[in-house]
């Protein structure tokens, strides 16, 4: 409340929603909008030098459901210099949507991401896309194709259908990806990628989607990554030769959540290879060989170790294998 206050003090913020200004700003550049969306679209003048428009509240997913499609006022000629934009549930039209040239973050509802699939495509400088403001997760199915955002630096999502990504260096988040979308990429480019999830929605219990850990030691920056299969159905995590005869794998990581995954060994080797963990999670994780170890002075920096499966009989640790 005390930085709300402050910010209307000194023009930083102009709530649409507040008694004491229910009309849009000529002045600041950064407007918000709390349920009084319809009457915020009808209003004919508008600041030109808008910067963000951000739209917040409960009543966001049921007008976005509705089958007027909303309008800001004169469009992108009016907020042609928008820098962030936060739609949540709702649907906007926009009549020239190439003109916002100077867009870096796009926060939508998932569950409206296709209507806003060919409006995505013509935002080349996009850094951010935010897909994530779903409560309820809502998946994405549809194929995304982000090619031309050659500016991207965050993905955020459910991306079940097809993630198709051009010129990756830029890319630092990526959440989450499909297991079959995440081994069509090529994973060399992700030189910046430094936080990564990979998910399986697939509810089959006959699917097996592999994952090759040569494909993660490739990521040179990465320092989260987690790995989650949904509904009981698990991921397979590969180890080729090359990674066993590696002294050091993924070296910058610090972070490993893995959640309904398969292991064909025992993993622990794998993980005292990566020389900055500090957090390794394993839930509903499933290992046939009913034992793990972890060998002495195996882990130097781990902090945080949580085990939840059924199927492991014994964890052996030895003396000083961690702090």
């Amino acid at each position: 409340d005390v930085a709300i206050k402050k910010s209307k003090e000194l023009n930083f913020v102009n709530v649409y929603n507040d008694h004491l200004a229910q009309h849009s700003s000529t002045t600041c550049r950064r407007e918000v909008v709390h349920h009084l969306i319809r009457r915020y679209s009808s209003e004919k003048y508008k600041n030109k030098r808008t910067r963000s428009f951000l739209y917040f509240g409960k009543s966001g997913f049921l007008v976005g459901r509705d089958s007027e499609t909303m309008k800001i006022g004169r469009d992108s000629e009016t907020m042609k210099l928008l820098r962030v934009l936060h739609l949540g549930g709702l649907r906007f039209h926009f009549a020239s949507n190439g003109n916002l040239i100077h867009l870096r973050y796009l926060g939508i509802h998932g569950y409206y991401f296709s209507y806003y699939l060919a409006f995505i495509s013509k935002l080349r400088f996009l850094q951010t896309l935010d897909a994530s403001s779903d409560a309820s997760g809502h998946i994405i199915s549809e194929t995304v194709d982000l090619r031309k955002l050659t500016s991207l630096r965050h993905v955020i999502g459910k991306f079940f259908g097809e993630l198709l990504i051009g010129d990756a260096a830029n890319l630092q988040t990526l959440r989450s990806i499909s297991s079959d979308s995440w081994n069509k990429l090529k994973h060399e480019l992700l030189i910046n990628l430094r936080d990564l999830e990979i998910y399986e929605y697939s509810t089959s219990e006959e699917r097996r989607v592999p994952v090759s850990w040569a494909s993660l030691t490739k990521l040179r920056n990465l320092r989260v990554l987690k790995l989650r299969a949904k509904c009981g159905v698990y991921l397979w995590l590969e180890s080729e030769e090359a990674v066993r005869s590696m002294d050091v794998i993924s070296p910058s990581l610090e972070s490993v959540t893995l959640v309904g995954i398969t292991f064909e060994e025992d993993p622990m080797p794998f993980f005292q290879k990566m020389p900055r963990l500090e957090g390794l999670i394993l839930e509903n994780c499933h290992y046939s060989g009913g034992k793990m170890s972890v060998s002495e002075q195996g882990f130097g920096r781990l902090r945080k170790l949580c085990f939840f499966m059924k199927s492991l009989d014994e964890l052996q640790i030895e003396e000083e294998a961690m702090p």
